[in-house]
């Protein structure tokens, strides 16, 4: 059975698939369902849907709505009860625990399920879970600080500080590398077949052997297109390592979770049964756990084990400056820059940090999540209005949902907002619009995309992946997946790059190719 990169979500299976989407004295439920929560900041006045969905579509640009104070109730707990008691009953997640703060205070979190295959472990809310890339951010964190301290600056090229990288790694800024815009396309691993050493304890210059980085290669020049690139982030974790004379999970245990006063937040290590989860993996015929990977074998790119309690102290201490400073803080959430022919453009991902939009609102969203064989993660915040939401799961495989489906659906829950319906039929195209898009464009695939009236029509190999409808402005929307919007970019008079995303949970972007290139 082949498995695919532990780290990276597959495009293709979310055009195919749609999108992914103990109880006992621990448990916390609502602790004061009247409470009445008040943004704490002032806002520029309220902006319509319309100015909302701009800004995801043109990378996080608009001027941010003012939020409707949250209003806690039982109502709410118990419609996040239900939506978790689902997952796990009807939708095959082994375990799943769910955490949710407003303002730094946890109002709700819970655990549902188990968290070994033969359900003898019930989860709660302080279950330790793999959360896979979220760790990236303790990674970014960890740069940033350096770079604050002036020990590095984001310019300097990661040779200058990892010599070892092997020669077909590109010698990229930390800026790029922190900004997934290197041009590096991992290569694969196989988490059900890993090579042996994996298995063990490995760290600094070890980790040069990691799989994804040895069989990878540079698609693209530097700062040229977007890309998730796990090695780009183990070779941060390597600088974090040169530049603080530190190995890397002794850094981030004292600069970053020392300063949270965690207790089960784990860096490079795992929590085993009963206080952890296993990583389960889900097929016709029923539930596994994954052969054993140490955890020191992902470093920079995601070694991070919490319970979601820790993930909301998490979110807040970054929000609230106990880890980096704010002009750090924007950085990290600001869009990154590509750089075309003719044009520059803006990605809504920052480092380590997801950007968008969610709901017919226009809620600004801000996170990451986390993707493997054996569980999925979501950690997003939601700064208006000072809410966080933390959800993990411990299973994959076999249609079942992807922890930030069911995030995007407690957000609906807490914000009361809806998806922006699609219209009822796609706006035609100009001929220059059909001009500008039609082509082909890749990342480690390759797509097509090729209009039809007011309908964008994505293809691979000729046979089509999807179809979304004509918003305006080269901007599309999946009808039957509300949440996926699709847009391009301009490089000179033709689209450069192709954006997908998903509410604000997940991009990705595709590159124009030039004409005659090989596909």
């Amino acid at each position: 059975m082949a498995g695919t990169s532990r780290r990276r979500h597959s495009r293709l299976a979310f055009r195919s698939d749609g999108p992914p989407g103990r109880g006992d004295l621990h448990r916390l439920r609502t602790l004061n369902p009247s409470t009445r929560y008040d943004p704490r900041m002032r806002s520029p006045p309220r902006p319509s849907t319309s100015v909302g969905l701009s800004f995801l579509l043109a990378g996080c640009a608009a001027t941010p709505r003012v939020a409707e104070p949250i209003q806690w109730s039982t109502k709410i707990s118990d419609a996040i009860a239900t939506v978790g008691r689902r997952s796990v009953e009807n939708d095959g997640i082994v375990g799943l625990s769910i955490g949710v703060a407003v303002h730094g205070q946890v109002v709700y979190a819970d655990g549902f399920g188990h968290a070994d295959a033969t359900r003898s472990v019930p989860v709660d809310a302080r279950t330790i879970y793999d959360v896979a890339s979220i760790g990236k951010q303790f990674t970014a964190v960890a740069v940033l600080q350096l770079a604050e301290q002036g020990v590095l600056s984001l310019d300097q090229r990661v040779r200058e500080f990892v010599p070892g990288l092997p020669p077909h790694f590109p010698d990229a800024t930390l800026d790029h590398l922190l900004r997934h815009t290197s041009g590096f396309v991992a290569g694969e691993l196989d988490e059900f077949a890993p090579p042996a050493d994996y298995a063990r304890p490995r760290y600094g210059q070890e980790l040069l052997s990691d799989v994804e980085l040895r069989t990878g290669r540079i698609a693209f020049p530097e700062g040229e297109s977007w890309i998730y690139c796990n090695p780009g982030y183990l070779a941060l974790g390597l600088v974090v390592e040169a530049a603080s004379g530190q190995r890397y999970d002794r850094y981030v245990r004292e600069h970053l979770l020392d300063r949270l006063s965690s207790h089960s937040m784990l860096v490079c290590e795992d929590a085993p049964l009963p206080a952890g989860s296993q990583r389960l993996h889900r097929t016709a015929d029923g539930v596994a756990p994954l052969p054993h990977i140490d955890m020191t074998a992902w470093g920079g790119q995601g070694s991070i084990c919490s319970n979601v309690l820790d993930l909301l102290q998490w979110a807040s201490a970054l929000r609230d400056g106990r880890l980096i400073v704010e002009d750090s803080l924007r950085a990290m959430r600001s869009p990154s820059t590509v750089r075309g022919e003719h044009s520059t453009a803006r990605v809504p991902y920052g480092m380590a940090q997801r950007l968008g939009v969610f709901g017919d609102a226009g809620h600004r969203k801000v996170g990451h999540t986390g993707t493997f064989e054996g569980g999925s993660a979501a950690l997003y915040s939601y700064p208006e209005v000072g809410l966080d939401i933390a959800v993990l799961a411990n299973t994959r495989g076999d249609g079942t949902p992807h922890a930030m489906t069911i995030e995007r659906e407690i957000a609906r829950l807490v914000l009361g907002v809806s998806s922006v319906q699609p219209p009822a039929a796609g706006r035609p195209l100009t001929e220059t619009e059909r001009r500008a898009i039609e082509g082909y464009y890749s990342d480690s695939r390759t797509f097509e995309a090729r209009i039809d009236g007011g309908e964008l029509l994505a293809l691979r190999d000729g046979e089509e992946q999807e179809r979304l409808l004509h918003l305006g402005g080269m901007r599309f929307q999946r009808a039957d997946a509300p949440d996926v919007f699709e847009w391009f970019l301009l490089d000179g008079d033709t689209a450069g790059w192709w954006v997908y995303s998903i509410s604000g949970s997940y991009v990705e972007v595709l590159r124009r190719q030039p004409e005659g290139a090989a596909r």
